[in-house]
C-alpha cells in the first residue's frame, strides 16, 4: 500500500472541509432567499388581494351591482405585475384585470380572498421572477465559492508545510543524532504543546538507546578482554605441545588444526573489537579499507570445511575470479565468508550441492552462496539477522546461538555493503554478500 505524506493529506482536509463548507453555506443562503423571496411573493399577493376585495366591497356598496363594482375597481386600483381575478359566491369568473396575460402553460403563485358580501378576489403572479432572482445568486455563489476553493487549494499546501514544520525539524535532527553523542534537545521551545511531547519522547527514546548502546559496547570490550587471555594460553599450550617430537602423526595433525582454529579465533575477537571501535573512531576506519582478496579467502575457508568433513567434498562447487579485489579487513570478511559457507554446510545434507561464486560487479565484489537446502520463508528473510534469532527448524535440528548471520550482516555494512538472501534455483537459499570493491574505494 502506498504511503502519502502528512502535508498532503493535511492539505486534502483542507480543501475538503473548504469544499465543504461552502456547499453548506450555499445551499442554506439558496434555502433562505428562496423561502424569504416565496414569503414576500405571498405577503404581497395578499395584500393585493385583500387591497382589491376592499375597493369591490366599497364600489359594490355605492352601485348596488356586483359586476360593476368589479370593473369600477379593477379599472381603477389594479395592481402592476398582478393578475386579478373577481369571482361571484358561487365561484364563477365576473371580471379580471386588464393587461396581464395569465397563460395556463407557465407555473403561477395565487392568493384567495373573500369579498365582504360575497365573493372572491383571486391574485396570482408568475413565478419565473423568484426563480430567476434565485438563479442570479446561485450564479453569484458560484461565481465567488470555486474562485475562494482555488485559493484554498493553493494555500493548503503551504499553511499545511508550516504547520508540520515542527515535525520535519525533530525528524532532521533525530537523522543526525548519533549514540555516542551526548542526548540532544529535539524541537524549540516555540512548539507546541503536541510537538514539544512528541520531541520530549524522541529525546528519551535517544537516552535510553545510548544507554543500550553504552552497555552493549561494555559487554563486548569485557567479553572480549575475557576471551583474549585463555586464547593466548590456549594456543601458546598447542604450540608447545606440538614442539614434543614423539606426537604421532595423527595426533600432531590434530593439534595443528586445533592450533589454525585457536588463533583465528583470537583474531576474530580482535576483529570483532576492531569493528566495535570502528563506529566510533574514525582513525579504526583504516583498518577496515585494506585491499583484500575474496576469491583467496573463500579457497582457504573452503579448505577448512573440505579437511574435516571430505564425504562433502564433491557437495561443494566454487566458482571465483582470480582477484576480486575490495577494501576491508581480511579477518572479518574471513568469518564473514565462514558464517555463509557453514550456514549452508548446516543446512544441507550429504549429497546437497552448495555453490560458490566470487565475481567483480558493478563497482564491488560478490560474494554469492547458494544450497539445495530447504531455503528461508519470506517471512524470515529479514529476522534471521536478529542477534538470537533461530527459526523454528534451526531449534529443533541444529545447534547454535543465533550469532552468525547477525555477525555477517554487521561486518558487511561495517565495509560500505549488505548481504541480502533469495530464493535459489538449486531449491534453498542464496545469500548475496556484496563489499566495495578496492579499485572503486581508492
Amino acid at each position: 500500500m502506498k504511503a502519502h505524506s502528512l502535508v498532503r493529506r493535511l492539505a486534502s482536509l483542507q480543501q475538503a472541509m473548504a469544499a465543504l463548507l461552502i456547499l453548506v453555506f450555499a445551499g442554506f443562503t439558496i434555502w433562505i432567499s428562496a423561502h424569504t423571496l416565496k414569503r414576500q411573493e405571498s405577503t404581497f399577493l395578499l395584500d393585493a388581494a385583500t387591497q382589491m376585495a376592499s375597493s369591490i366591497a366599497s364600489e359594490w356598496k355605492d352601485e348596488g351591482d356586483f359586476g360593476r363594482a368589479a370593473r369600477e375597481a379593477l379599472s381603477e386600483s389594479a395592481p402592476v405585475g398582478v393578475h386579478i381575478r373577481v369571482l361571484d359566491a358561487r365561484g364563477r369568473g365576473v371580471d379580471s384585470s386588464p393587461g396581464v396575460d395569465r397563460s395556463p402553460g407557465g407555473p403561477w403563485s395565487e392568493v384567495r380572498v373573500p369579498i365582504p358580501g360575497g365573493g372572491w378576489v383571486v391574485a396570482s403572479a408568475p413565478v419565473d421572477a423568484r426563480r430567476r432572482a434565485i438563479l442570479a445568486l446561485i450564479s453569484a455563489l458560484l461565481v465567488t465559492g470555486i474562485p475562494l476553493l482555488l485559493v484554498v487549494t493553493a494555500l493548503s499546501r503551504t499553511i499545511a508545510r508550516r504547520a508540520l514544520g515542527p515535525l520535519s525539524r525533530i525528524a532532521s535532527q533525530a537523522e543526525r543524532a548519533t549514540g555516542d553523542a551526548p542526548p540532544k534537545r529535539f524541537g524549540s521551545a516555540s512548539d507546541p504543546t503536541e510537538v514539544a511531547a512528541l520531541a520530549g519522547a524522541f529525546e528519551s527514546l535517544l537516552e535510553r538507546i545510548q544507554e543500550v548502546l553504552a552497555a552493549e559496547r561494555h559487554f563486548t570490550r569485557d567479553a572480549a578482554h575475557e576471551l583474549r587471555t585463555p586464547l593466548t594460553i590456549l594456543c601458546g599450550e598447542l604450540e608447545f605441545a606440538l614442539q614434543d617430537p614423539s606426537l604421532s602423526p595423527r595426533a600432531r595433525e590434530g593439534l595443528d588444526r586445533a592450533l589454525l582454529q585457536g588463533r583465528a579465533m583470537s583474531d576474530l575477537v580482535e576483529a570483532l573489537l576492531l569493528l566495535r571501535d570502528s563506529d566510533r573512531d574514525p582513525r579504526m576506519r583504516e583498518e577496515l579499507s585494506q585491499p583484500v582478496n575474496l576469491s583467496d579467502l573463500v579457497r582457504d575457508v573452503e579448505r577448512e570445511f573440505r579437511e574435516p568433513a571430505p564425504e562433502r567434498t564433491r557437495d561443494i562447487e566454487v566458482a571465483a575470479e582470480d582477484e576480486v579485489l575490495v577494501a576491508g579487513h581480511s579477518t572479518l570478511l574471513t568469518s564473514a565468508i565462514r558464517n555463509l559457507l557453514s550456514n549452508a554446510l548446516k543446512f544441507t545434507s550429504g549429497g546437497q550441492s552448495v555453490c560458490v561464486r566470487v565475481f567483480n560487479a558493478d563497482g564491488r565484489g560478490t560474494v554469492v552462496v547458494e544450497d539445495a537446502g530447504p531455503g528461508i520463508p519470506a517471512a524470515e528473510r529479514e529476522r534471521v539477522f536478529d542477534v538470537f534469532y533461530r527459526s523454528a527448524e534451526a531449534r529443533g535440528a541444529h545447534d547454535g546461538f543465533g550469532l552468525g548471520l547477525p555477525i555477517l550482516r554487521r561486518v558487511a555494512r561495517a565495509h560500505g555493503g549488505d548481504v541480502v538472501i533469495s530464493p535459489s534455483p538449486l531449491g534453498g537459499a542464496r545469500f548475496e554478500l556484496f563489499i566495495p570493491s578496492w579499485s572503486s574505494r581508492s
